[in-house]
């Protein structure tokens, strides 16, 4: 068995700002770890791509997306969609036969597209002709993947045998090693005002005035209508919202924290773990739960009626695409829900070396299959501007997007900086792009710019009437991103002093900080999203909807016109300046939630 030496996959978009900016990415293994403490796996479990048909599966989430269709917003339940567009029984037959004759077991995803296929390790190294490698995934140090290379790739072509039996197959085994759970004290309520809140910022920092450079939920949702529908009733009640996450969780306790400070009701949060995953919380190492801390509390402070939060939790193993698979399958088949947001992305770059850019196509299939469900599916487009692979001390600058936003199946979020003024009244909205005071990305600085700027994609149905590019342009929408001033987040001592490099006074429990990123503007625009859906009925694919907006009178009653800012970060990349109505720097512009609902077709 051999090791790889890991490369950065699952970039998380979020930007920590203060005295210290940093951004979150995932690793793979850790080179201290020998291979004698790792021995291969007695059977390994590999998620293979059903033979059913994709042109089928694509056009009914076409003509149900598409407002004016005969089929709009006629969705079908998860069995349904997976009789009518999933494998067939000849198909499904012919992968059991396959599994008995090799000695191995087979079980079928609920969406009858992909199917679990469990065997001796051995048997796969015959199939494959090599031997296993591996490498850590996360949540570090407990996951450890395993995996078929081809050099530096993983094996993304179907091996001989299974050649007329499966149309693809991911060589990627991600096994949760056992520890002991942890124990988690309540954090202490401090509560206090500030729209209210801002005691809950002062008291934990000291002498930094962070309240200058945080904004509070109860301020950035008047100017993108949350308020509005708040006023209305509309307040989260029926909600149904998945949040998904990639070797990742949140910290207990820190949701109930923030909803003390900013006085709304607790989040009650529900755990699904993915494939291989438990139904709780697992925690990584150092600060990386600072992610899902954001994830869930921006949702929760737009839903405070929900009846409960999903956390779907994937492993983050050497297949970016398996952990997108297993995420979205798990919530598809145990939530249900109206709306999915995802805060994570790989550069096409780096998604094409780990070879998961061939296997692509199976998780663009799971995302058609949530708009023919009826779930929205929101994704972050990355906190790196124009050029997504310069991040994290990459220097590579060229134009490039990240997946899964490019994916033409999702709603791309990308970020903005927002002004108020009396009365949290916007005073103006720009592009994000914090380059401008730290410096690029590719040097020690960690300075944020949304992501946005065309994709290897071929430009899709819905955009085609906005733009005469030729290639899918993300984003689709904005909201605020930057961290100046930033989104509240609680967060555990260790969690603020790894990542802000300041010292937190002895006997906290939690400690309240800004933060920036798509990785808030996505669950923030995710969640209301969910409010119309709660009042108006599941949404679905949300893009043929969006751009018919944009295209219609109507559009400047629904969105904000970004027209200020450039996100490029760094030569010579050359891409994206706002202009008026649709761009690759702000798509089609910040949402106005309370006027969307009213457009609803």
């Amino acid at each position: 068995m051999t090791r790889r030496t890991p490369s950065a996959i699952a970039i998380a978009s979020i930007a920590i700002v203060g005295v210290v900016a940093a951004s979150l990415v995932t690793t793979g293994a850790s080179a201290s770890t020998p291979a004698q403490d790792v021995p291969a796996p007695v059977e390994m479990t590999f998620t293979a791509a059903l033979p059913y048909d994709r042109a089928a599966l694509q056009a009914a989430a076409q003509q149900i997306s598409t407002p004016g269709s005969s089929r709009y917003r006629q969705f079908l339940t998860l069995q349904e969609a997976a009789a009518r567009y999933g494998a067939t029984t000849a198909q499904r037959d012919r992968v059991k036969a396959w599994a008995q004759d090799n000695g191995m077991r087979v079980r079928f995803d609920a969406t009858g597209l992909t199917a679990r296929i469990t065997g001796p390790t051995e048997t796969w190294q015959e199939i494959f002709d090599s031997q296993v490698s591996y490498e850590e995934g996360d949540p570090a140090p407990r996951l450890m993947s395993y995996f078929f290379a081809n050099g530096e790739a993983i094996v993304n072509t179907v091996p001989r045998s299974l050649k007329g039996v499966v149309a693809g197959i991911i060589p990627v085994y991600n096994d949760l090693l056992p520890a002991p759970r942890a124990s988690f004290d309540p954090p202490l309520n401090t509560g206090g005002p500030f729209g209210p809140g801002a005691a809950c910022l002062m008291a934990q920092i000291g002498d930094i005035p962070f309240r200058d450079i945080t904004y509070s939920p109860k301020q950035l949702h008047k100017p993108y209508g949350t308020a509005a529908l708040h006023r209305a009733g509309d307040a989260g009640k029926g909600a149904r919202i998945a949040v998904v996450a990639v070797g990742q969780s949140y910290d207990p306790g820190m949701a109930e924290a923030a909803a003390s400070c900013f006085v709304y009701r607790a989040p009650n949060l529900r755990v699904t773990g993915a494939f291989g995953m438990p139904d709780a919380p697992v925690q990584t190492e150092g600060y990386d739960g600072i992610e899902s801390n954001l994830d869930v509390q921006t949702v929760a402070a737009v839903l405070p009626e929900a009846q409960r939060i999903g956390f779907v939790e994937a492993a983050g193993g050497t297949s970016f695409v398996l952990s997108l698979i297993d995420g979205f399958s798990a919530a598809y088949e145990r939530l249900n829900p109206d709306v999915i947001t995802l805060s994570y992305g790989e550069c096409m770059r780096l998604l094409n070396a780990s070879g998961d850019a061939a296997l692509r196509w199976m998780s663009d299939d799971i995302f058609a299959l949530g708009g023919i469900l009826g779930t929205s599916i929101l994704i972050a487009s990355g906190d790196s501007g124009s050029s997504s692979c310069l991040h994290n001390g990459s220097t590579f600058a060229a134009l490039n997007v990240g997946y899964p936003a490019a994916s033409p199946w999702v709603t791309a979020v990308g970020g903005t900086r927002i002004s108020l003024g009396k009365n949290n009244a916007r005073v103006n909205e720009v592009v994000w792009n914090d380059s401008t005071w730290q410096g690029q990305l590719g040097d020690d600085s960690t300075a944020g710019a949304g992501t946005g700027g065309p994709t290897t994609y071929p430009v899709p149905w819905y955009q085609a009437k906005v733009t005469r590019q030729d290639r899918r342009i993300v984003p689709d929408v904005v909201a605020h991103a930057s961290g100046f001033p930033g989104w509240p987040v609680a967060m555990t001592p260790l969690q603020f002093e790894e990542f802000m490099g300041i010292p937190v006074p002895p006997g906290l429990e939690w400690v309240m900080a800004p933060v920036g990123g798509t990785s808030a503007s996505t669950p923030f625009t995710a969640a209301n999203i969910a409010l119309i859906a709660a009042r108006q009925g599941r949404l679905g694919f949300l893009n043929p909807w969006l751009y018919d907006v944009g295209a219609s009178r109507d559009y400047r009653q629904a969105f904000y016109d970004v027209t200020d800012g450039i996100n490029q970060v760094a030569p010579p990349a050359g891409c994206c300046r706002a202009t008026q109505g649709f761009d690759q720097a702000s798509g089609l512009g910040a949402p106005a939630f309370d006027r969307l609902m009213k457009l609803v077709p």
